[in-house]
């Protein structure tokens, strides 16, 4: 699946890059990884008649490790077309219920979420193909097609599942990227997805409540309903990401700018500080050796910096280079700032002239606060 802009998972383990997008196996893996290695292990058991009962759970443990680099293969499909569409992705996670490949902004147009909704499902059928073909040229009864079999069952319910139409399922961008062509604002695609995941997440929910009381059933419920909660709550994101772009009309760019001033780069926090104060900026931009623009003062680095320590803290500690990302044009709207603060998170951007003259600094702050003015009562 892919994951909601702005929604970010904890941190764990970086297994490496792919296409300079990190990719994170999340401790709780480990849960999903035993809880398919107890689920499976009676499963190969049956299937293999010469297998011991202590084999079966190595051989189950396998699967796991082999599904969730199904899971992977799949999020590395949505990532792949991402990239090459020109939707940055700040990485892949692998976690718990499954995995999300974070995209830093939501798609714009239809084509391009159709299509990169479209391409993990899409490797999850080849995969299943591919070991289903696999299944076919092994010998029955051994542990490879017992595996096989398993991953290409195992790689069609993905498929499926994924593609169930509500977000924050591929098939419910599939269903927002319908909606938007077929004529439908952005907020109201956005809003039919997202309560389209919300009677999904209703539907998963009942499943886990109507398990059998077995053991096995019991905790395949459990995990089914903690299923279901993910559903419900990144359906929830969707519909309040709605919301924001129902109030976006009504936030005035030009208003949020805020006087700044260009100090050296060679100042000290306590003199860059009394230089704003002195002429009541709020921001602060450095300036290099030839007078151009080279970063950006952090407002929320430079207030931590105790007063006994601003003498002797050189104000780049505290300034961020202007990256692309940082640097906006003056006739920006709102819908667009927000993409831009999405792919490049920071507390403060310049704003500038067609001419590149600076004309004054955007809070993320400011621009939040707007929002939440415009929102109704």
């Amino acid at each position: 699946m892919t994951n909601p802009a702005g929604r970010s998972f904890r941190a764990g383990v970086v297994l490496g890059h792919f296409r300079g997008v990190p990719v994170v196996v999340a401790p709780s893996w480990l849960i999903v990884a035993v809880l398919l290695a107890a689920l499976y292990a009676p499963v190969i058991e049956a299937a293999v008649p010469t297998i011991s009962t202590r084999d079966s759970y190595f051989a189950a443990g396998g699967f796991a490790v082999l599904f969730a680099g199904c899971v992977l293969a799949h999020e590395l499909g949505h990532t792949a077309v991402s990239l090459v569409l020109g939707h940055p992705v700040r990485r892949v996670v692998l976690f718990a219920l499954g995995g999300a490949s974070e995209m830093a902004s939501e798609p714009q147009r239809a084509r391009d979420e159709l299509l990169i909704a479209g391409s993990g499902p899409l490797v999850s059928l080849l995969v299943a193909g591919a070991a289903w073909l696999g299944y076919d040229a092994v010998p029955a009864g051994a542990v490879p097609s017992a595996l096989l079999g398993l991953l290409a069952w195992s790689n069609l319910l993905l498929a499926a599942f994924n593609l169930l139409p509500g977000l924050p399922l591929d098939g419910g961008r599939l269903l927002r990227a319908a909606a938007a062509g077929l004529g439908a604002q952005p907020a109201t695609a956005t809003r039919v997805a997202g309560w389209a995941g919300r009677i999904l997440a209703v539907g998963v929910a009942l499943t886990g409540l109507l398990a059998d009381a077995s053991s096995g059933r019991v905790v395949a419920g459990a995990f089914t309903i903690a299923l279901a909660a993910y559903l419900w709550f990144a359906a929830s994101q969707s519909l309040r990401y709605a919301s924001i772009l129902d109030r976006l009309p009504g936030v005035s760019v030009p208003d949020l700018l805020r006087p700044g001033v260009f100090i050296p780069d060679d100042l000290s926090v306590g003199e860059a500080l009394q230089r704003a104060w002195r002429v009541d900026a709020r921001g602060l931009v450095l300036l290099d050796a030839a007078a151009q623009p080279m970063a950006i003062v952090d407002e929320a680095l430079i207030g931590s910096v105790p007063p006994e320590r601003r003498a002797g803290t050189p104000v780049t500690a505290v300034a961020r280079a202007l990256e692309p990302g940082l640097v906006v044009p003056e006739d920006i709207d709102a819908a667009r700032l927000m993409r831009l603060m999405q792919t490049t998170p920071s507390h403060e951007y310049l704003v500038v002239r067609a001419d590149g003259s600076a004309v004054g600094i955007i809070a993320a702050r400011d621009f939040a606060d707007r929002l939440a003015a415009s929102a109704p009562r």
